[in-house]
C-alpha cells in the first residue's frame, strides 16, 4: 500500500486550515476579491482619455489614449501592492499556533509551501480580474494573457516579500509602517517617474539600466508590458522588422557617421597642436574602438567592407593619408546604410501596399492601427521627445533615440538599455519579455530561500545585538 510521505501530510493539513480558516471570514474574502476588480474599473476608467472636441465623431480610439504607459505602470504597482499587503500578516498572525505546536516538530517546509501556494493562487485570481476588467475598459486587445504573467509574476513577487517580512518583525504595525518604505523604491527607480539616465550622476549609467533599476521588480515589469504592447501587438507585429532596419540605419548614416566624420576631421586639424594631444589622442582611440566594434556587426563581416590603416590611428602613425582612408571607409559605410535604408523603407512599404490594396483592406488597417498602436507608448519605447539622439561620453557613442530597435551587444547576463526588444544571456538572444519574467521569479526563489532559512530575521536580530551593545542604557 502506497504510503502518504509526512510531509506531504502535514502540507494537506496546513493547507486545509488556513482556507478553512479564510473562507469562514467573509471580510477577508470580500476585500481581497473585490479589490483588484474595483482597483482595475477605477484606474482604467479615469485613465480612459479621449478628444472630446466636436470634430471628433468617434469618441474613444485606443491609438490616442494619452495614459496608456500610466495604465501599465499603475498596475504593476497595483500587483506589488496587492501582493504585498495580502501576505504581509499572514505569518505573524500564526505564531501563537506555531508556539502551541513547536513540541510537535512539524515540517516548516510544509507549512512555508502551504502559505506560499495558498498566497500564489489569490494572487493569479486577483491579478485575472484586475486584468479582465481593466484591459475591458480601455479595450486592450489580446493581451490579456501577457498582461496577467506579467502582472501575477510580480504580485507573486510580492507575495515572498510578504512573508518574509511577516515572518521576521514581531509586530503587525511595524510590517505596515515598513510597507511605504518597499513600495516607494519600486515607484521612484522604475525608470517611469524619473528615467534612469535623469538620476543622480553617482548612481546612474547611459548606456544601461542602473544597478538601482535592476534590483526593482516594477523596472521589470514595465519594461516587459511595454515592449510587449509595443512590439507584438496585431498592428505592429506586421511592420516591426521593417521599422528596425529603418531605425538603425538612420541612426547609422545620420548620427553616428555624422559624429565619427567629425571626430575624424578634427584629429587632422589639430594632431600637430601639442596643445590637443590629449583630446587628439582619445579620439583617435575611439574612432579605432568605435569601427573595430562595427567591423564585428555580422552584417558588416558579410559585406566585406574593410578599413585600411585601422591600426594607424594612433598620435605616433596619424597623418591627413591615414585620415583620408578612414574618412573613405566612413563614407563606404554611409553607402551602405542608405542602402539598407532604401530597402527596408521599400519593404515597408510594398508591406503597406499589400495590405491597403483596396478600400476594405484600407479601412481595416486604419482600423487595425487605431485598435492596437498606441501613440503615447510608442513616443515612450523609441525615447522620441529626447533632445539627445546620441552622446559621446567615456570613450564612446552612446544611442539615446529609438531604444526599443536597439539589440544590446555588450553583456551576455542580459543587462541591456530601457526598453530593448531583447536581451542577450549567455550569447544567445532572447525576448525581453520571457527575459524579464524569469528574472522576476529568480528573485521570488531568493526571497524564498530568504523565508526558508530565516536570514532577515537573523540579520535583523544582528542589527539589534549591536544596536544594544552601542546604546547609552547598556553601557
Amino acid at each position: 500500500t502506497f504510503k502518504i510521505p509526512p510531509k506531504l501530510k502535514q502540507f494537506n493539513v496546513f493547507i486545509t486550515r488556513d482556507v478553512l480558516s479564510k473562507l469562514t471570514n467573509k471580510q477577508y474574502l470580500a476585500i481581497n476579491l473585490l479589490e483588484a476588480p474595483v482597483l482595475a474599473f477605477i484606474l482604467a476608467y479615469l485613465v480612459k482619455f479621449y478628444n472630446t472636441d466636436l470634430s471628433n465623431k468617434v469618441g474613444y480610439i485606443f491609438r490616442e489614449n494619452e495614459n496608456l504607459p500610466a495604465y501599465l505602470f499603475m498596475s504593476v504597482v497595483v500587483a506589488l501592492f496587492i501582493g504585498l499587503t495580502v501576505s504581509a500578516e499572514e505569518i505573524i498572525r500564526d505564531r501563537k499556533i506555531q508556539k502551541r505546536e513547536s513540541f510537535l516538530n512539524l515540517s516548516k517546509a510544509s507549512y512555508l509551501y502551504s502559505k506560499i501556494s495558498i498566497m500564489f493562487v489569490l494572487s493569479a485570481i486577483q491579478t485575472l480580474t484586475f486584468v479582465l476588467i481593466g484591459n475591458y475598459v480601455l479595450e486592450i486587445k489580446d493581451m490579456n494573457l501577457w498582461y496577467w504573467l506579467v502582472l501575477f509574476s510580480s504580485s507573486c513577487f510580492a507575495n515572498m516579500l510578504g512573508l518574509n517580512i511577516s515572518a521576521s518583525f514581531n509586530s503587525a504595525i511595524t510590517i505596515y509602517i515598513l510597507i511605504p518604505f518597499l513600495i516607494i523604491p519600486q515607484l521612484l527607480l522604475s525608470g517611469v517617474i524619473v528615467k534612469f539616465d535623469k538620476l543622480n550622476p553617482a548612481i546612474t549609467s547611459q548606456s544601461v539600466v542602473p544597478v538601482t533599476g535592476e534590483v526593482m521588480t516594477s523596472r521589470w515589469a514595465f519594461e516587459a508590458l511595454a515592449v510587449k504592447q509595443f512590439k507584438d501587438n496585431q498592428f505592429n507585429s506586421e511592420l516591426y522588422k521593417y521599422d528596425k532596419a529603418i531605425s538603425i540605419a538612420t541612426y547609422k548614416k545620420d548620427y553616428w557617421l555624422t559624429e565619427l566624420n567629425k571626430k575624424l576631421d578634427n584629429c587632422e586639424n589639430n594632431y600637430k597642436n601639442p596643445a590637443h594631444k590629449d583630446e587628439v589622442t582619445d579620439a583617435l582611440k575611439m574612432i579605432h574602438d568605435e569601427i573595430t566594434k562595427e567591423l564585428k556587426v555580422p552584417e558588416i563581416k558579410r559585406s566585406n567592407l574593410k578599413c585600411p590603416n585601422l591600426d594607424q590611428l594612433t598620435l605616433s602613425s596619424f597623418s591627413p593619408s591615414v585620415s583620408s582612408s578612414v574618412g573613405a571607409f566612413i563614407a563606404s559605410l554611409k553607402n551602405y546604410y542608405l542602402n539598407k535604408f532604401k530597402n527596408a523603407t521599400k519593404g515597408k512599404d510594398e508591406k503597406v501596399s499589400d495590405l491597403t490594396k483596396d478600400s476594405v483592406s484600407r479601412a481595416n488597417f486604419l482600423q487595425l492601427k487605431d485598435d492596437y498602436e498606441n501613440e503615447s507608448l510608442s513616443d515612450l519605447v523609441t525615447n522620441r521627445t529626447t533632445p539627445y539622439r546620441i552622446l559621446d561620453l567615456d570613450g564612446k557613442y552612446i544611442q539615446k533615440i529609438d531604444p526599443v530597435y536597439l539589440d544590446p551587444v555588450d553583456s551576455d547576463l542580459g543587462r541591456a538599455h530601457f526598453f530593448a526588444p531583447r536581451k542577450k544571456v549567455f550569447g544567445k538572444y532572447y525576448s525581453t519579455y520571457w527575459v524579464n519574467i524569469y528574472v522576476i521569479w529568480i528573485m521570488s526563489l531568493s526571497l524564498g530561500i530568504t523565508l526558508y532559512f530565516d536570514l532577515l530575521k537573523k540579520f535583523i536580530n544582528f542589527l539589534e545585538r549591536v544596536f544594544n551593545k552601542f546604546s547609552p542604557e547598556t553601557r
